[in-house]
């Protein structure tokens, strides 16, 4: 085994250098592309000192749950995708269920009236949690053997345990006026976040003393120190206090979660999807992510109709098609454990080919889904290591901070993850999203979601390793990179830096960033479009390009404060190379 790491301190941007013209056996170096640089530099000393892809993706996330709470988590889940440079392919799914108490008329008050908003910040929207098992299920398939669970998360016990500096994000977040409601409806958020009576600001240290003890019993006993014995204890009795403490309306019902939830909660390995464009292979999230099917479907529609630039004609396609991806998505997706969902018909040639042929000249907010079924926060990383394995790992809490109940006695924020189901009525969740039935509520159901890790690769080898947070922007984001870099040569930096847009059907606007080109917009107008400028950013894509020499280039998106750093020494000033 390898010997003790070292607590990170902020390193420089790393991207490394190579010149020649045929792909080496070995990549020059690794990187490790996420939200936050501590957790940069964790990945990457684990690939210096000889771990694999794999082994980075989980230090890296483990450093995410201390020092990115917004997102980073043991309380929630999700999806990680495995590309070996042996052309081996692996989608594991640690999304979260809902417990087997679970009612949806608990969310109905005394007279009635169904209360969606009860998931955003009460127990009652606590799916069971995902990530401890399933980034311990990852490692002990996809890892290097070079390292143990407890070795790989010793740097994250030390960053809860010694404090880091809060960044301008955090301190920020913290003062937003609705992630600010949900932590302070909990004592343990309070006490950690906000212990003067004000929110921590940038540049003060957090140390969270119970979090690293958490973190210390799942390094020594695995997923079994998470769904047993004192942490699993303390989060039920926390998810009680919490159900104390709420309004007599909402007192209807206790909290579903419970101990025997999480002894059953199992990971699953799933098949990945994969399609083409412009001669690469992309690997993708397969169902409950509907991620992976709205970005092929996108790509397969909108290959032939990519001209020179991403102009107004283009922008126009690209929303009509989005528009058609994200109805199926309300129509017919959902978990397949609990429902068929026809997958081989929605990403068939003959939908394709009907979905492009319905793209007229004007816009559509009115289409329906051509498909009929049979029966905020997240954080995403990215690692290539030096032999070309490529590790797209996204998870989330949902809503920033979660749900912002802190477990006392744990240090963890849980997740409010069961506002990604459907209710009754058609209720649209925190992201505007209305499902159907496919993705209705129910006991030991997982919600459809939207993570998008992705892997691109080309003539057998990886190519691009990417992902993002947003909720539904998490697949527009990752489809208008995927674009501007295999349709347009965009450079990587550039792809990721550039202005967005968003259409997920329901609501009919198309949103876009304050930074996307006025005249662009107008000309979308033109078209029939309503635009709604926003003042916020979407998506935070965390992305890698490994390019025929072997030279390795990381970009985490700037919309955010993330790193990309690698094993090699800073590379600078870069010559474009082909694509």
């Amino acid at each position: 085994m390898a010997g003790r790491f070292r607590v990170p301190a902020l390193a420089l941007l790393a991207t490394g250098c190579a010149t020649g013209e045929t792909a080496p056996a070995r990549l020059e170096q690794g990187m490790v592309v996420c939200e936050h640089p501590l957790a940069s530099e964790v990945g990457r000393d684990v690939l210096a000192r000889g771990g694999n892809a794999a082994d980075a993706a989980v230090a890296t996330a483990l450093a995410l749950a201390v020092v990115y709470p917004q997102a980073g988590n043991l309380g929630g889940g999700g999806f990680a995708l495995w590309c070996g440079a042996d052309g081996e392919d692996l989608a594991l799914d640690f999304r979260e269920t809902a417990p087997a108490r679970l009612a949806e008329a608990a969310l109905r008050d005394e007279r009635g009236a169904l209360h969606a908003d009860w998931l955003l910040w009460s127990p009652l929207g606590v799916g069971v949690p995902g990530t401890p098992t399933g980034l311990h299920e990852f490692l002990e398939r996809c890892g290097s053997r070079r390292f143990s669970l407890g070795e790989l998360a010793q740097p994250a016990i030390e960053l809860a345990a010694r404090g880091f500096a809060v960044d301008r994000e955090l301190a920020a977040d913290l003062r937003d006026e609705d992630d600010r409601a949900r932590l302070e409806r909990s004592p343990g958020a309070l006490a950690t976040f906000f212990a003067s009576g004000e929110p921590l600001s940038e540049g003060d240290v957090l140390v969270q003393r119970e979090l690293a003890e958490s973190l210390r019993r799942y390094a020594e006993r695995g997923a079994a120190g998470f769904y047993s014995g004192a942490t699993a204890e303390a989060l039920v009795e926390e998810l009680e206090r919490a159900a104390s403490a709420l309004p007599e309306s909402v007192r209807l019902a206790r909290p579903w979660l419970d101990l025997a939830d999480l002894a059953a909660y199992r990971p699953k390995w799933r098949e990945p999807l994969r399609g083409t464009f412009r001669g690469r292979e992309i690997v993708t999230m397969p169902l409950p992510s509907s991620g992976g099917i709205v970005l092929l479907q996108s790509l397969a529609v909108l290959e032939p109709l990519a001209g020179d630039s991403f102009d107004a004609r283009f922008a126009h396609a690209c929303v009509e098609s989005l528009r058609r991806s994200f109805a199926e998505r309300a129509a017919v997706m959902g978990d397949p454990e609990f429902v068929a969902v026809p997958v081989d018909e929605l990403l068939s040639r003959g939908w394709t080919e009907r979905t492009r042929a319905s793209i007229g000249p004007r816009a559509t907010p009115d289409v329906v889904a051509l498909t009929r079924a049979e029966g905020t926060n997240t954080t995403h990383l990215s690692v290539v290591d030096e032999s070309g394995n490529a590790v797209a790992l996204t998870t989330t809490l949902n809503s920033s901070f979660g749900s912002g109940i802190l477990v006392r006695g744990a240090g963890i924020l849980l997740n409010n993850e069961l506002d990604d189901f459907s209710l009754s009525g058609a209720v649209a969740n925190q992201f505007a999203l209305v499902g159907g039935a496919p993705n209705r509520i129910e006991p030991g159901k997982r919600p459809l979601s939207s993570m998008t890790p992705t892997v691109v690769r080309r003539d057998g080898r990886v190519e691009l390793v990417l992902g993002s947070p947003g909720g539904p922007r998490i697949v527009t984001s990752v489809v208008q990179v995927l674009l501007r870099v295999l349709a347009f040569d965009a450079s990587l930096a550039d792809a990721v830096a550039a202005p967005r847009l968003h259409q997920q059907w329901s609501p009919a606007k198309t949103a876009v960033e304050k930074s996307f080109s006025e005249d662009l917009a107008d000309l979308l107008r033109s078209l029939g479009h309503e635009i709604d400028v926003r003042d916020g950013t979407f998506g935070s894509v965390q992305a890698i390009a490994v390019h025929p020499s072997g030279r390795v280039e990381g970009a985490s998106d700037p919309r955010r404060g993330g790193a990309a750093l690698g094993t090699m020494r800073e590379w600078r000033d870069a010559p474009r190379e082909s694509r």
